[in-house]
């Protein structure tokens, strides 16, 4: 992404309870814990990583397979600075 000055993106699918949730958290938290920034880049990081448990009280329940099952698909852009710091982002349905 620095390199090449090129989008990424990461398309996350499987069954229902393969565990795309949880991979979409371990990613978001590990882009915000190698990208830099100070206390305002710190703040967009908080935001995006706690964008998920709102989304998650208004669109998750239980079934069979899985007691806390995303009942919705989401597309999370996260916007980088030059430097590689998240810079702002955006979720939409």
């Amino acid at each position: 992404m620095l390199i090449d000055n090129e989008s990424q993106c990461v398309i996350i699918s499987g069954e229902s309870g393969a565990g795309k949730t949880v991979a979409a958290k371990y990613i978001m938290s590990y882009i915000s814990r190698i990208s830099g920034g100070g206390p305002k880049v710190q703040h967009v990081k908080d935001v995006i990583l706690q964008s998920n448990p709102l989304l998650e009280s208004f669109g998750n329940s239980a079934t069979v397979r899985n007691w806390n099952s995303s009942r919705f698909g989401k597309y999370v852009q996260i916007v980088f600075g030059r430097g590689g710091e998240p810079i702002g982002g955006k979720v939409s349905g």
